[in-house]
């Protein structure tokens, strides 16, 4: 029997239709991940065109001299930010980490410190908690940046030590729980003149500086900029 595979595809969407991400709304068939209100109205960071100005450089001061910058929400708890964030590193949505990515790079095209750019360097996992998960969420969102900028991913950190949860923790108590856990893989990272670093979530930037801090042991001495997923709405 010859099986109509888009009539079966409209029956499973009626069985399990397909809801927002962010809102739980249902999807109409031109919309995917997001509904078309929260597509374009979900808090956004809008950190990347002014360098002077940028709250994650004003953040991180003193502890990563941070050149350029870029985030694409704000992020608070129990929004849609938050389920956005969830989904990806939770229920399987590295594809959604990617096409995040494609949006924050097309609004990056813009911006002048994008340009001399040597590529995007992931914030890693250790490969316990990569297996778990299966992928590594910022490396997938490092893609979809990658894709539209054309720029290289460049996995050039381990990280060495397990590390629990950052979610709960108070600032000290990140650092304390993430410094010294993170090693450089590649030994050509004294060449590299500008490198991207790229996570999923700003809260404290412990996590930043902790890798920052590693890629200049190693011998990077070139600009830093910061790309996030999201940005904590209490730094602003």
């Amino acid at each position: 029997m010859k099986i109509d595979f888009d009539i079966l595809k409209d029956f499973l969407e009626i069985v399990y239709p397909k809801v927002c991400i962010a809102c739980n709304v249902g999807l109409f068939k031109h919309e995917t991940y997001l509904c078309t209100k929260c597509r374009y109205t979900l808090p956004r960071a809008n950190v990347h065109q002014d360098i002077e100005k940028s709250i994650i450089r004003k953040t991180l001061y003193g502890r990563i001299p941070v050149f350029g910058s870029a985030a694409y929400y704000l992020f608070s708890k129990k929004s849609g930010v938050q389920h956005i964030l969830h989904h990806i590193k939770y229920k399987q949505g590295k594809d959604l980490a990617v096409q995040v990515g494609k949006w924050m790079a097309m609004e990056l095209l813009t911006t002048e410190w994008i340009k001399d750019l040597d590529g995007f360097v992931p914030i890693p996992l250790h490969p316990k908690k990569q297996l778990e998960r299966g992928y590594n969420q910022s490396e997938e969102y490092c893609k979809g940046l990658a894709n539209i900028v054309n720029k290289p991913v460049l996995n050039m950190l381990k990280k060495d030590i397990y590390t629990s949860t950052q979610t709960k923790k108070k600032r000290m108590e990140r650092w304390e729980n993430i410094k010294n856990t993170f090693g450089a893989t590649n030994e050509s990272v004294h060449s590299l003149q500008h490198i991207a670093l790229v996570d999923d979530v700003m809260t404290t930037g412990a996590t930043l500086e902790a890798a920052y801090l590693s890629l200049k042991n190693a011998g990077f001495n070139g600009k830093v900029s910061i790309v996030t997923i999201a940005l904590a709405t209490h730094l602003i």
